[in-house]
């Protein structure tokens, strides 16, 4: 699975070598206000700086994915930084 938030689009899908992205789901964004942390400190850089762009991908990040293969609903930014742990 996939996590694209960008110029193609904000979604989960499936990835295949051959054809793509499949079965894109969109991402659900979370709204401004309920932005807490980091995520709140970077949306509020990025309106603060006139990146409205850069701003509207952060509620994408912070906020939920659905899982094309199982239809699971989870935090992108969560379950990014979860995969992403140094080993201890």
């Amino acid at each position: 699975m996939t996590i694209a938030i960008g110029g193609y689009g904000r979604y989960s899908a499936i990835r295949d070598w051959n054809l793509g992205d499949m079965d894109r789901r969109d991402l659900r964004p979370v709204s401004p206000e309920g932005l807490s942390g980091i995520g709140r400190w970077m949306h509020e850089t990025a309106v603060r700086d006139a990146e409205a762009v850069l701003a509207d991908g952060i509620t994408h990040l912070f906020g939920q994915a659905e899982c094309p293969r199982c239809a699971s609903v989870f935090n992108v930014a969560d379950e990014y930084s979860a995969s992403n742990r140094p080993l201890v």
